[in-house]
């Protein structure tokens, strides 16, 4: 009787964890709340996004993030919107392997047979085994591939591009801030929304 009682507890307890949900805020946040968050910025995006303060890619917590950032939640909701529905556009492929929308400026081949669709560690993968590093445990991984991006590109020449799609998929409207990431193999559209929801519950 006692296990059973623990073990609904413990059900009730991970069920309202997992429903607990993004908190619309009012909030404008500043480039400096998304580093102290811990994102890293490499780049600033090339194109122009109307009316947006910074447009900046780099990482968080290993994976590939873009921050547009607005000076008003409204713009963000309207301007932001249409900028993340751009940049995440995925159309059927007709000419090539282009599987990206018109506006879309970062993108990844992505659909390779060795591989799952919508891999990106999948190449990070490769060079491990290429640099005979398959088992060699690397506990800096992002630094490395990182400070190394003219010489280890993250899709090795070797491998075919089946289908070259939007970097980012999924994107969020927390705040001013328009959050786009890129997915891994092992989720769904839902994980990656979920990862970008616990992104900005990151920020201060």
């Amino acid at each position: 009787m006692k296990v059973v009682l623990i073990a609904s507890i413990l059900l009730l307890a991970l069920s309202c964890s997992s429903e607990e949900s993004l908190k619309e805020t009012t909030k404008i946040y500043s480039m400096e709340d998304v580093a102290t968050a811990g994102f890293k910025v490499k780049k600033s995006f090339v194109t122009e996004f109307p009316e947006s303060t910074d447009a900046k890619w780099g990482f968080f917590k290993g994976r590939d993030v873009s921050v547009i950032r607005y000076p008003t939640v409204e713009l963000a909701k309207t301007l932001g919107k249409v900028a993340g529905e751009e940049q995440t556009e995925e159309i059927e492929v007709v000419v090539k392997n282009i599987a990206y929308g018109p506006k879309v400026e970062k993108t990844e081949c992505r659909g390779h047979k060795a591989n799952k669709p919508n891999s990106s560690d999948v190449y990070m993968l490769a060079f491990r085994d290429k640099l005979n590093l398959e088992n060699t445990l690397i506990l800096n991984r992002i630094e490395l591939f990182e400070s190394n991006t003219e010489l280890f590109p993250r899709k090795p020449s070797w491998m075919e591009c089946v289908r070259r799609a939007p970097m980012y998929t999924e994107f969020i409207i927390h705040g001013n801030l328009v959050i786009m990431g890129e997915p891994l193999a092992t989720e769904d559209s839902d994980g990656t929304v979920k990862f970008l929801q616990e992104t900005a519950k990151s920020l201060p």
